[in-house]
């Protein structure tokens, strides 16, 4: 059970007593939900989510309890995003220029170090069950493979506009509606950047 909203599910997963599914979380700010999940009287676990061999325990854990006990387990799994939330999202407004100790360049050289792929791909090395050209190898297949559906992703045509307020609600809601209508009004205006879009699907907005 994978949610931003944690009361509603967490109540499902104390009362439903047969729920064996660990919660995970990601926060972006803040102390966490952790202490959430110990108020709902659930097993929690916080563990550091660039840990791959750390999550993997913890969600061992979490399943023993859930086949022994019959109760679900918060897992919160901290981790950082180091890319932008969206195209749109400018980070440079909630991230830090330093890095939270010295000796690294900036706030996001020092957790791209400690991203999970990195610290895995060290484990592995360290045991001799990777090597460098094995990860050539596999990083130029998944390149290729990238490459190529981004080529088929340039040909497939752009999605209907109308599908921008179609696939939540059955019946618009008034603050959609008015963006509906700020978005025709923007299409008309600028009609020739817009061309791409139809006029059958304008008359739908």
């Amino acid at each position: 059970m994978l949610t931003q909203c944690p009361h509603s599910p967490l109540q499902l997963c104390t009362l439903l007593t047969a729920c064996r599914v660990p919660c995970v979380w990601c926060r972006y700010v803040g102390d966490g939900v952790a202490p959430r999940g110990l108020a709902f009287g659930m097993p929690t676990i916080r563990v550091d989510g660039n840990d791959i061999l750390a999550v993997a325990a913890a969600t061992h854990e979490a399943r023993r309890i859930g086949i022994e006990q019959g109760r679900p387990t918060m897992i919160e799994a901290m981790t950082y995003r180091i890319g932008a939330h969206s195209t749109s999202d400018d980070d440079s407004k909630y991230r830090t220029a330093n890095a939270p100790v010295p000796g690294w360049d900036s706030e996001r050289a020092f957790w791209e170090a400690r991203s999970p792929v990195v610290r895995f791909g060290r484990y592995l090395h360290s045991l001799g069950w990777f090597n460098g050209q094995m990860e050539y190898t596999v990083r130029s297949e998944a390149r290729k493979q990238a490459i190529a559906a981004l080529n088929v992703a340039h040909g497939v045509s752009a999605p209907d506009v109308r599908t921008l307020f179609t696939d939540v609600y059955d019946e618009l809601p008034w603050s959609l509606q008015e963006q509906q209508a700020e978005l025709k009004a923007q299409i008309d205006r600028y009609r020739k950047e817009y061309a791409y879009i139809s006029e059958k699907q304008l008359e739908g907005l």
